[in-house]
């Protein structure tokens, strides 16, 4: 199970308890993008399992990112993850696990690799879990929660990141309407990726 997540220095701490969530489970394969020199030298130091990759190795096939000028850490984050998952998906030409670094096991992570691999997914992600005002904040942040996509490595997973990458880097915002429809982030894409990509399957909450 290849798990690919990322943090910098100022959430190393989030990064820290999901590495705790995971590091017995010896299924796992982890990948991490490092987004300072600081956060790579204390995971070279302190966790010798998993596998660094820097955002110079992101941007030496994808120089119009490094190029791309943000209004801030999250709007630059949500395009060079992707990056990430592409340059990641081509280079060990094997699934992953796209996760977000506040995200906690309490079980063990192969049991979600078991369910992806059960429903054959190429894509496969889940619906967010609101409770309150379910339609306002669908309308503002997505229906779908980015913090976890499974890519199958195969030609519709990569067509999928093709055209996702595309809309984040052309058109990602953090910005939220009051009334109407968002482009949140990198999430609220989804809704349309799903229904025009193939093989892109829902997870559901058990």
């Amino acid at each position: 199970m290849n798990i690919a997540a990322y943090t910098s220095k100022y959430y190393l701490p989030t990064f820290l308890s999901l590495y705790d969530s995971i590091k017995n489970d010896k299924t796992v394969k982890l990948f991490v993008l490092c987004y300072d020199e600081e956060v790579k030298k204390f995971l070279k130091k302190k966790i010798k399992t998993c596998s660094l990759i820097t955002t110079k190795d992101i941007e030496f096939k994808n120089t119009e990112i490094k190029n791309k000028k943000y209004n801030n850490f999250n709007e630059m984050h949500g395009v060079y993850r992707l990056a990430y998952a592409e340059y990641l998906l081509k280079k060990i030409k094997k699934p992953i696990h796209l996760i977000d670094s506040d995200i906690f096991f309490f079980d063990k992570p192969n049991l979600l690799n078991e369910l992806v691999r059960k429903i054959k997914a190429s894509v496969a992600f889940a619906k967010h879990n609101y409770f309150f005002n379910k339609k306002i904040m669908e309308n503002k942040y997505g229906i779908y929660n980015a913090g976890y996509i499974y890519f199958n490595y195969d030609q519709n997973s990569l067509n999928f990141l093709k055209k996702y990458r595309k809309l984040c880097f052309n058109f990602i915002s953090w910005e939220t309407k009051k009334h109407g429809k968002s482009n949140f982030a990198d999430q609220t894409y989804l809704e349309k990726l799903i229904k025009i990509n193939k093989n892109v399957k829902i997870i559901n909450h058990s």
